[in-house]
């Protein structure tokens, strides 16, 4: 098979797909020969002419090639039959759950193509132009290969408007009707799949929930940035004394009370902002054995990098003077523009300044279902910290 066009990378340029990273930036392309059409596909060649991949194309993409084979392959029905088998493959060694990422973007050679299963509804995102344009071809492969009963798209995110692309939901197949029910770490959620953050839920913290909360037990536990509660609610199963929940989006601590009231979970459910009832719970002297941060990301560019650091840390140094000796902090970063390196350093400097000394007990990262690539560090963009408070400075 032959595309019809083929992309030159330019000469003087580290080119990271030389290196196994999938992309092509605008910036690193030389000339374009042939009918290269935005949703189409294009030959890569190295700057002496030597073939790389095929690749999805958009030239209004800062992102103009993704590649999604080394070999010459055309982005049709076979293709995407075998990467989709090739991640159904992969999803099966995983420990089952009602819910779960059936497909990730370039993690699964399929790039911008998210696929999430709750129960026997799939909900899809086609965040490239190319799988935009072959989402039929996808959508009835994936009915035939998982039997599910309803299919939804959930392209709202902000991150299509970069392809070129309308942000817009639909169903693709059957009828949808919420709630969807599904247990998530041993608490049943009853899941708007419409109006849920990303596809519904936070599936890439799916198997941090039981993690986190194995330290709740006999805990005075403090969830910020709950959403839909599910650190909370895992705590509080897991024997916390006490839980509380803090967000700002009335809608989704109503989704967690409810779930709460289901499970016959005591939690208090507070909607506040988190910065400024950590300064009020500072000054009132409450202290928490268990605190969970997992704030959403605070950039979105590389460029805002330095200002959400600022945040982070506020963030971190507030928590930290709220933990008692020998209490535990559990910390995610979700931005692949911060590296575990970053927050590495952040934590470092936080308990340097309020005088104290954490003991590492685990390393989190996202869930299985969202595997990473060693040669595409964007792929593995959750970082998560189980921290110990084991000493500090005496009070003046």
């Amino acid at each position: 098979m032959m595309h019809s066009a083929r992309l030159h990378l330019n000469k003087g340029v580290r080119h990271r797909i030389l290196t196994g990273h999938p992309w092509v930036f605008a910036s690193e392309v030389d000339r374009v020969e042939g009918n290269a059409e935005d949703g189409g596909t294009v030959e890569i060649c190295s700057p002496k002419g030597d073939f790389l991949g095929s690749a999805i194309y958009n030239s209004r993409s800062q992102i103009v090639a993704r590649r999604y084979a080394r070999e010459m392959a055309a982005l049709d029905a076979p293709l995407f039959s075998l990467r989709l088998d090739e991640a159904l493959a992969y999803r099966g060694k995983i420990a089952a759950r009602q819910a779960r990422r059936l497909v990730w973007s370039e993690s699964d050679q399929l790039p911008g193509l998210i696929v999430d299963r709750y129960d026997d509804v799939l909900v899809v995102q086609t965040l490239t132009m190319a799988m935009s344009r072959r989402e039929k071809i996808i959508v009835d492969l994936l009915v035939e290969k998982t039997g599910c009963r309803v299919v939804l798209a959930r392209n709202d995110a902000p991150v299509r408007q970069l392809e070129g692309l309308p942000m817009e939901r639909n169903i693709l197949h059957g009828d949808y009707q919420p709630p969807t029910c599904v247990s998530i770490a041993g608490i049943e959620y009853k899941l708007d799949l419409w109006s849920g953050q990303k596809t519904g839920f936070y599936l890439d913290q799916a198997e941090n929930y039981a993690e986190v909360a194995a330290y709740a037990r006999g805990r005075r536990v403090l969830d910020c940035f709950t959403n839909q509660g599910a650190f909370a609610l895992s705590a509080k199963r897991a024997g916390a004394v006490s839980c509380r929940a803090i967000d700002q989006s009335v809608d989704a601590l109503d989704l967690a009370a409810a779930t709460a009231k289901s499970a016959g979970l005591e939690i208090e459910w507070i909607q506040a902002n988190v910065f400024d009832l950590l300064r009020r719970y500072e000054q009132n002297r409450e202290t928490f054995d268990l605190i969970i941060l997992d704030p959403p990301s605070f950039t979105k560019t590389k460029g805002n990098k330095t200002s959400a650091l600022r945040g982070y840390h506020e963030l971190h140094l507030r928590a930290l003077r709220l933990l008692t000796r020998g209490g535990i902090l559990a910390t995610f970063s979700c931005s692949h523009h911060v590296t575990a390196e970053d927050w590495g350093g952040l934590l470092q400097r936080a308990a340097s300044e309020t005088g104290l000394t954490l003991r590492l007990r685990r390393r989190l990262g996202q869930s299985s279902d969202h595997p990473v690539l060693v040669n595409a560090p964007e792929t593995e963009y959750l970082h998560g910290y189980v921290l110990e408070k084991i000493n500090e400075r005496p009070a003046s």
